[in-house]
């Protein structure tokens, strides 16, 4: 059964520094609650917000990354609805039907498909700069079980750009693929961090064949999201092939318990009794944007341009890309002297593997090699000293455990012939259930030699081929 998919995504400009239309922290979460607030973020009576030129340049910076189409003003609005997060009883946004006029009028999101390994793209309806509502956090845990509500204003008046898309998205993988993207792009010029708790939140408009528009709500991950729409387009095509109608209404995941729930009928756009606001005039984007695109920035898509120029396949190049700081030192270690490949390699799979099984930050560029040390370790292995298995084994573990010193002191290399001798006088019984066709009794093999080796440089695909070679002879 045909479906539509279109999104609207919500992403917090959480390093501009200030809130949109006041001084507080764009960054709330190390706050104690109620604590980042003044009159403005409050909306005390009498309090007059002031558009502030960091988010507006950061929101133009991610308009341009998409090829949008920037209007020669923008213009802010009302959108009017009660909540108790809400302090004005209305959120200052850009709505363009009600005089109203976005950052971003009309774009392109291209997105890289690492599945396929292919680039794809999605039209862009708009992007409109809007100011985040307070924070609910429900007693029971959600909106359904919660007998009371506490309310945080730390997070109101957080700048928020929300983008909408054309709902000409393929499949639930694209949707996910495509937002992404989205935060990684916002992440490289300087916008977001997507990995702080509540940095992005989407709402997926859904519907199938013969159906009215259901809306998701309030959707926190990227993996969540493409649960929650497989989920809906399978509800939604079960209703309509048992001979019944969608209705329209705005839904609310559960994460837990992996369905949509109903919350409530769907507002019309008349409801939110739209207009533009009168207390912050018209802003020229030209000198934003100009003073924006001063500083030098790159988006995925320049890295993966650059990376892929060195002879490095697109599956490593992405690799790099979506941690920021290897793609960076790739960079600025390839511009010294470093082997591309054997550089993109230790940097997209085995250090990276490294940290992630060590527990360590993988974005916090400190936890990396510096380009020196690459440059090195690259040379190590061109130049035939050690092999790339005895660098993986041997002496990238031992970096990590010496924070990354410039002073590792390299490990001395050993002839293995000797210790493979003395591993199989040693273990009759792996060697016999080898030679009875048990193949897991090689790997046990090579770990016994590697533990004889005492840390010296030895190579475990060498050793493993010439176990094979001494036991068939036998």
């Amino acid at each position: 059964m045909k479906y539509k998919i279109g999104l609207e995504i919500h992403t917090q400009l959480s390093e501009a520094g200030t809130k949109l239309f006041c001084d507080c922290d764009s960054n709330y979460r190390k706050y104690e609650p109620n604590t980042n607030v003044c009159p403005v973020c409050l909306g005390l009576p009498g309090a007059l917000p002031v558009p502030r030129r960091n988010p507006l340049k950061l929101a133009l910076l991610v308009s341009k990354s998409f090829n949008c189409e920037i209007p020669e003003f923008m213009v802010f609005t009302r959108k009017h609805y009660f909540y108790p997060d809400l302090p004005k009883n209305y959120q200052i946004t850009q709505y363009e039907k009600a005089g109203g006029i976005p950052v971003c009028l009309k774009g392109i999101l291209k997105y890289f498909d690492s599945d396929h390994l292919t680039w794809k793209s999605v039209t862009l309806r708009r992007m409109n700069i809007e100011e985040d509502p307070g924070k609910t956090e429900y007693s029971g845990g959600n909106i359904l079980l919660s007998e009371y509500a506490y309310l945080d204003y730390n997070r109101s008046g957080v700048p928020l750009l929300e983008v909408v898309t054309e709902p000409e998205i393929p499949t639930p993988r694209d949707a996910r693929k495509a937002v992404e993207y989205l935060l990684l792009t916002m992440e490289y010029i300087g916008a977001i961090n997507p990995r702080l708790e509540g940095s992005f939140r989407v709402d997926a408009n859904v519907s199938v064949e013969g159906g009215e528009r259901v809306e998701v709500k309030n959707i926190g991950s990227t993996l969540d999201l493409e649960k929650a729409l497989k989920y809906e387009i399978f509800r939604q095509s079960k209703i309509v092939e048992e001979g019944g109608k969608i209705k329209r209404e705005t839904r609310h995941w559960d994460s837990i318990r992996g369905v949509t729930k109903p919350l409530r009928s769907k507002e019309t756009e008349e409801e939110y009794l739209y207009f533009p606001d009168p207390d912050i005039p018209s802003i020229k984007t030209e000198p934003l944007l100009k003073e924006a695109l001063s500083g030098n920035f790159m988006t995925p898509e320049n890295f993966m341009i650059r990376i892929t120029m060195y002879g490095v396949s697109q599956r490593i190049a992405w690799s790099l890309i979506t941690v920021k700081p290897a793609a960076e030192l790739f960079l600025e270690s390839v511009r010294i002297g470093s082997d591309p490949k054997i550089t993109a390699r230790i940097l997209a799979i085995d250090y990276k593997g490294l940290l992630k099984k060590s527990g360590k930050n993988i974005y916090e560029k400190s936890n990396w090699p510096n380009k020196q040390i690459l440059k090195l370790l690259s040379t190590l292995v061109s130049n035939k000293l050690y092999t790339y298995d005895e660098l993986k084994y041997n002496i990238l573990p031992k970096l990590l455990e010496n924070g990354n010193d410039m002073n590792l002191v390299l490990p001395e290399k050993v002839e293995p012939t000797n210790l493979i001798i003395s591993v199989i006088n040693e273990e009759k019984k792996a060697v016999e259930d080898f030679i009875s066709g048990k193949r897991e009794a090689l790997d046990y093999l090579v770990g016994k030699v590697l533990k004889k080796a005492k840390g010296k440089a030895i190579d475990p695909k060498t050793i493993r081929k010439m176990i094979e070679i001494t036991l068939t002879k036998h």
